[in-house]
């Protein structure tokens, strides 16, 4: 179990409440589209005896025309451009940076399958900024359509899996999930071409409300079948409009679910994961020789070159 925890949620950092974020909530988990042809909503995340039992399969590698991976390569490239002399995204956003630090200086990025159609996405992990401008993001890139697409936008603490699912940790973890730290499931659906969110993980480790005798004693122990003292909740629908507690009964109910041992959680994730371990993903600097090394040379346009 220890493994699992470590390998699903890294500690990143601490910060204000989850709740009074930006960063953390509803934004945090949606999806964006760039391109005019397409819509941007993705459809409902569907629980795992609803997905489709024969999904489309994925795009063999060889199916990808030279000509389809130069385009690509080519589009990556500009993207990646712009953000480093630029600290702009493909729709024009401006992309924050930590203060003395240049546009692009310590972020990095990787150009991988990782969602098993057999071409490459660019993932970006900008994580150089305040925490509410901490960005991870994937595109992909539609031929010949000619279309980047921004298929994932979350917090960069990214775990990717072979299977086309991948889990976001929050930026925060000010509740009172302790040893854990809260994540979201996702899945890559072919037919909206989006990664799309299935639930959250949130947990209540004994520890953190142990010098409350009111919280104590309501800890739901009969869930806790390992006496780790720690429980977790499976987050679905829109969990994040429920109050964490209530005025009446402040311990009664934690976000709303139901709790869960450890040995329940590992099962509900290796139903999307099955079983398999996280990616392995080959991140790069950010940087200009990491750029042109893609075939990609730099623009021959002025731009403003990187701070500092």
């Amino acid at each position: 179990m220890k493994h699992f925890i470590w390998m699903l949620c890294g500690v990143f950092v601490s910060g204000l409440l989850l709740g009074t974020l930006s960063a953390c909530g509803a934004d945090q988990f949606s999806t964006c589209v760039i391109t005019t042809a397409k819509s941007s909503a993705p459809e409902a995340a569907l629980p795992p005896e609803d997905l489709p039992e024969d999904p489309p399969d994925p795009k063999p590698g060889a199916a990808i025309t030279a000509e389809e991976d130069e385009a690509r390569m080519l589009a990556y490239g500009k993207a990646l451009w712009d953000m480093y002399l630029l600290g702009l995204r493909p729709d024009g956003e401006e992309l924050e940076r930590a203060s003395g630090l240049g546009p692009a200086e310590g972020n990095q990025f990787a150009i991988v399958d990782v969602n098993g159609d057999g071409a490459e996405e660019l993932i970006i992990c900008w994580d150089q900024a305040c925490m509410a401008g901490m960005q991870g993001l994937v595109y992909t890139y539609d031929y010949p359509e000619e279309e980047l697409r921004l298929v994932l936008s979350e917090f960069p603490a990214l775990t990717f899996y072979e299977n086309g699912t991948l889990t976001a940790d929050w930026s925060h973890n000010q509740g009172w999930a302790g040893r854990f730290w809260p994540c979201t499931l996702y899945q890559y659906r072919p037919d909206s071409g989006v990664y799309e969110e299935v639930a959250s993980v949130d947990a209540w480790d004994l520890e953190c409300t142990r010098e409350d005798e009111s919280l104590t004693a309501a800890f739901p122990r009969e869930a806790d079948a390992d006496g780790d003292g720690l429980v977790y909740y499976i987050l679905t629908g829109e969990w994040y409009q429920n109050p964490h507690a209530s005025e009446e009964d402040h311990f009664a109910t934690l976000w709303g679910a139901d709790p869960v041992d450890g040995a329940a959680l590992e099962d509900w994730l290796n139903t999307y994961t099955g079983g398999a371990e996280p990616l392995k993903i080959p991140y790069r600097p950010l940087e200009e020789v990491s750029i042109s090394h893609l075939g990609c040379p730099r623009p021959e346009v002025t731009y403003p070159e990187p701070v500092g």
